[in-house]
């Protein structure tokens, strides 16, 4: 009989803590049983989730404080919880779980001048107990010490899907231009920007210094050639979805051969990352709804541009934390997620 591992959802009544509890709603062998929302504590859970309006999973399930996690152990804890506020629990949540995954900023770089601009809210330090690991399911091997796992933001990993091959390879150098357009999901549901003036409408959303930016640039740590990356966003109209361009130079003597060969080595075996041949290219409407991400390369001379495609929400957020759970537990990465074939909600 398989193992079922307790599990809680800290900020559920978000998009990404939404999408997350759908997930594991019909996940075998993680069982749900808290959630946490300060601004509707008390209320069904399933009764504020849409997804939820013609069935039910759990229907006696409410959501509670975050102080209520103390009550008991959780195998999992999930932190879907905004920017800033899972420093203030992270010692109470870590010492009532065997593993945090951590969905939100906090923690994902160590080093407090990165942290200081993009991330204010976060101690320079975590409690002593608490063990951090950055955490990308296709490049990262899961260290058995680790409490506290920090997934990527949802377009640092597109990008990184786009780019990593390049420079784990050493096959490019110099400048590099990232092009990053997202969906109006990744703003969450208090975002200021109303539907009338994102529908029908494109724009910049940060270039230089968006957050994301510094989380892209660790890829420097692959490779001992110089590398200048510059990020940029722009919303798109759409819901759900993450488009990245990536523009690059190869170094002299590769060729498109080289960059093709590097791209099937590494994502042959994965199996939500798929690298596109024969022409074709990633798009939006062919991974949104799924765990998986599209990718491709195009080479002119020494010019690279490197695609990737991805739903925010589940690839980029909840369904990589779903995949990420699943490597620590033992499990097939797919456990949960092989079902996939439609957006949830928005």
């Amino acid at each position: 009989m398989n193992t079922v591992y307790t599990a809680a959802i800290l900020g559920g009544s978000g998009f990404v803590g939404g999408e997350l509890y759908r997930l594991l709603s019909t996940h075998p062998q993680i069982d749900v049983q808290f959630v946490s929302s300060e601004s509707k504590k008390g209320l069904p859970v399933e009764r504020q989730m849409r997804s939820f309006r013609h069935h039910s999973h759990k229907p006696g399930l409410k959501f509670s404080s975050i102080s209520d996690i103390k009550d008991n152990h959780y195998d999992l804890v999930f932190s879907c919880l905004p920017n800033g506020k899972l420093p203030q629990r992270v010692s109470l949540v870590s010492e009532h779980c065997t593993r945090l995954f951590n969905l939100s900023g906090d923690y994902r770089f160590e080093e407090e001048a990165i942290n200081a601009v993009h991330y204010p809210a976060t101690p320079g330090s975590l409690p002593p107990q608490v063990v951090s690991q950055y955490f990308v399911p296709e490049f990262t091997t899961p260290d058995p010490a680790a409490t506290l796992i920090n997934l990527p933001g949802c377009m640092a990993v597109a990008s990184l899907y786009a780019l990593w091959p390049l420079v784990s390879k050493q096959l490019v150098t110099g400048n590099i231009i990232v092009d990053a357009k997202t969906g109006s999901s990744g703003a969450g549901k208090n975002s200021a920007e109303t539907h009338a003036e994102r529908s029908h409408n494109f724009r910049l959303h940060k270039a230089f210094s968006h957050r994301h930016g510094p989380e892209v640039a660790k890829l420097q740590q692959l490779t001992t050639d110089p590398l200048d990356i510059t990020f940029a966003a722009f919303s798109l109209d759409t819901a759900r979805g993450i488009y990245v361009s990536a523009y690059s130079t190869l170094k002299p003597g590769c060729t498109a051969a080289d960059v093709r060969q590097a791209f099937f080595s590494h994502y042959q075996q994965t199996p939500f990352v798929h690298y596109l041949k024969n022409g074709q290219v990633p798009m939006l409407k062919t991974v949104c709804g799924t765990n998986h991400a599209e990718v491709a390369t195009l080479v002119e001379g020494d010019k690279c541009l490197s695609l990737c495609s991805l739903d925010n929400l589940l690839k980029g957020a909840a369904g990589q934390a779903v995949q990420a759970a699943n490597l620590w537990l033992g499990l097939e990465p797919f456990v949960g997620l092989d079902h996939l074939n439609e957006a949830g909600w928005p």
